[in-house]
């Protein structure tokens, strides 16, 4: 029961402190209440959530991921997987339970802006990192 009371205390102080100190820059997908004790994914880090690139120039993504097993990480763009291709180009860079993965988009096409996704995902579960992009002239 006291261990619930903490967890509940921290989640409504973690919301306070996003909400109240820089309500402009808070975005709530960002905030993970999930418990990694069992080893399920963590995202560590990864690009800010709003990026912007230029029309014929490069877009590059960032995510890492950790967790016992270590996870496997999937691209999508607008809900479909992304697959490397001719102007788009997935690596991956694996240190222990922890596996990092770049998304290179280049050169860019109106048809690349939307919704990104990189989805971390092990036996114990799955973690999901969003990103929006939008283009520039």
């Amino acid at each position: 029961m006291f261990s619930e009371l903490r967890i509940l205390r921290d989640i409504l102080l973690l919301c306070f402190l996003s909400v109240g100190i820089n309500a402009k820059s808070s975005h709530i997908e960002d905030l993970d209440f999930t418990d990694h004790t069992n080893g399920s994914p963590k995202i560590s880090r990864s690009s800010y959530f709003k990026q912007d690139f230029r029309l014929g120039y490069k877009l590059k993504l960032f995510c890492e991921s950790s967790g016992n097993p270590r996870p496997q990480i999937v691209w999508y763009h607008r809900g479909v997987e992304v697959n490397p291709d001719h102007n788009r180009t997935i690596r991956f860079s694996i240190h222990g339970d922890t596996v990092s993965s770049h998304l290179e988009v280049d050169p860019t096409s109106i048809g690349d802006k939307g919704e990104y996704e990189c989805v971390a995902t092990n036996l114990k579960g799955s973690r999901v990192k969003k990103f929006l992009t939008d283009y520039q002239y």
